[in-house]
């Protein structure tokens, strides 16, 4: 089983993720700009997004430092949600952040935990 592969879509998954809630962002704004907001994500989703994209191809060519920087990506976002998850309390915003917990952390233990991944990175 390929691990690193897994965790490169993953990754792709988060980066769809975060362009979905980008164009969710754009429609509010467009749909009702008197009472759409701008907040710390209306910036971070777009930019992230790409960067999700640009790590998966890193860590996918076997780049160490791809591996530690999506690392770090992924538990600082792994704290951040935790804020969202507090400020925004209904159902639907938590179960994406729930899911997205989960899936940062299966991408975290795939990376750097099965010896054909540490492997791919040696």
């Amino acid at each position: 089983m390929n691990f690193v592969l897994l965790a490169v879509v993953g990754i792709g998954v988060h980066a769809f993720n975060h362009v979905q809630i980008s164009i969710e962002d754009v429609w509010r704004l467009l749909a009702d700009p008197a009472h759409a907001t701008i907040n710390p994500g209306t910036f971070y989703h777009p930019i992230s997004a790409v960067l999700y994209v640009w790590l998966a191809v890193v860590v996918y060519k076997g780049r160490n430092w791809g591996r530690i920087a999506i690392t770090v990506l992924l538990a600082s976002q792994f704290v951040g949600r935790y804020f969202v998850f507090v400020a925004y309390p209904t159902i639907e915003a938590r179960a994406e952040l729930v899911t997205g917990w989960a899936l940062s952390l299966a991408v975290l233990v795939l990376l750097w935990w099965p010896k054909p991944a540490r492997v791919h990175f040696g």
